[in-house]
């Protein structure tokens, strides 16, 4: 079972209670002390997701969880109790038959620039169903982003339009 080292993030902290280094693989580690646990996010140059671990204060494992930044949370979230037992778990892919690798694909088919402005993926269930959103620059001369709405099962687009770059009121 992973656990925290307290004493290298104690020597290394910020006035701001955070530890942020760098692995050799060129791995970025941003470590923070919060009231009740440890943070720790792994943000790695060959993944689009980023892992964040949490730990007790004892330094004990709490959970983990890959995400995609600012987004959504995906695949399997275990926790641990101080003790390290297993005491829950959450799969966020569950509901979800069209899957981030499917979506990866469709968005490399379209060559759309997972780097541009605006770029925004999304998903979530409601009374309505279970649904993937791809939000694009589609152009900058003409300030437009690009919505595709995707059924979360089948992966067939249930709509797709444009919409106005944000206002920055």
């Amino acid at each position: 079972m992973k656990t925290f080292d307290i004493k290298t993030f104690e020597k290394n902290k910020n006035h701001l209670n955070e530890y942020i280094f760098l692995e050799k693989d060129s791995t970025k580690i941003f470590q923070k002390k919060r009231h009740s646990e440890f943070k720790e996010v792994i943000i790695s140059s060959n993944s689009y997701f980023q892992t964040i671990n949490r730990y007790y204060l004892s330094g004990k494992f709490k959970s983990s969880v890959k995400y995609f930044p600012n987004q959504f949370l995906k695949g399997l979230l275990k926790e641990y109790d101080e003790q390290g037992n297993l005491i829950k778990e959450t799969n966020y892919d569950a509901p979800y038959k069209f899957t981030w690798e499917d979506i990866l694909k469709l968005i490399k088919e379209r060559k759309l620039d997972m780097d541009a402005y605006g770029f925004l993926i999304t998903r979530g269930t409601s009374d309505n169903g279970t649904a993937w959103s791809i939000t694009y620059n589609k152009s900058e001369e003409d300030m437009l982003l690009g919505v595709i709405i995707i059924d979360g099962i089948t992966g067939k687009i249930i709509k797709e339009f444009d919409e106005p770059y944000p206002s920055e009121e």
